[in-house]
């Protein structure tokens, strides 16, 4: 089994506002910054990117107090940070049924395995309604790279199905992006 070491990128995630709901929208800055190692003034493009984006669409009103949806957080995905930025977007369990645990979190460490340029964004339930990004992933925790300053989700509290006392994060698999930087072989 290889031991996991955390990177020292140096760059800690950004945070959102206390008051707002976006996220959805800082758990895609930050994949992208842990992706590529984006300084400040890129982040910062980016992130005027979606807000101006989300604007002429009408769009920002309603995310800034209601959040961000899984179909707008794939429009963004697509439409502004695109491939230049993440060049491969993937949603593997979109249109599955929920798997159990085990093989959702097998599918999240394999997809992670510790090859650089790769994050993933995990949609929340449960005790958080949340959009963060997981930076790596041992067989008793998920590590997270998060707006919100979560550092870790102990296995033992999460599940697929759904949240109860003892296991409060509800991780939702349709709603979860593998992104990385390599290019998708066409067969």
């Amino acid at each position: 089994m290889r031991r996991y070491t955390r990177p020292n990128l140096g760059l800690p995630p950004f945070q959102q506002g206390g008051l707002d709901s976006l996220c959805g929208l800082y758990s895609i800055v930050n994949a992208e910054r842990f992706i590529n190692h984006s300084l400040d003034d890129d982040a910062q493009l980016l992130f005027d990117d979606i807000v101006h984006y989300l604007s002429r669409r009408r769009l920002l009103a309603s995310l800034l107090s209601g959040g961000v949806i899984h179909t707008q957080m794939l429009m963004i995905l697509n439409r502004v940070v695109g491939k230049k930025r993440i060049s491969n977007v993937q949603i593997p369990w979109r249109g599955v049924p929920n798997p159990d645990l085990t093989t959702f979190w097998r599918s999240m460490q394999g997809f992670l395995d510790g090859t650089p340029g790769r994050a993933i964004i995990l949609g929340l339930n449960g005790y958080h309604d949340h959009w963060t990004v997981i930076e790596s992933i041992t067989s008793r925790s998920i590590l997270l790279y998060d707006s919100a300053l979560i550092k870790r989700l102990p296995r033992s509290s999460c599940t697929t199905v759904y949240a109860t006392g003892r296991r409060k994060h509800l991780l939702l698999p349709a709603q979860t992006y593998f992104l990385s930087n390599e290019q998708v072989l066409q067969s």
